[in-house]
């Protein structure tokens, strides 16, 4: 009715795929897909640039490099729906 638009984030290094099926009964969701950039990041950068600790196993909390990284895949996600 007032027209927001819903934006969902994955968490870092997990497939979007689990989220759109969470997801699924909503008929216009912007997926932010982490996965990619960090699994990418992760090949030049030591995991502790990343994280500061791995509490879910394949991602944790994130240090300001992390945190800077889903800032900007937000901010690009952002920029294409307006």
């Amino acid at each position: 009715e007032k027209k927001i638009k819903l934006v969902a984030m994955q968490y870092p290094v997990r497939p979007v795929e689990q989220l759109r099926i969470v997801l699924e009964d909503y008929s216009e969701v912007y997926f932010v897909n982490n996965e990619k950039i960090f699994k990418e990041a992760l090949k030049t950068q030591k995991i502790s640039d990343i994280f500061k600790d791995l509490f879910a196993g394949d991602f944790g909390h994130c240090t300001d490099l992390g945190n800077k990284m889903i800032a900007d895949n937000l901010a690009e996600t952002v920029k294409e729906i307006i």
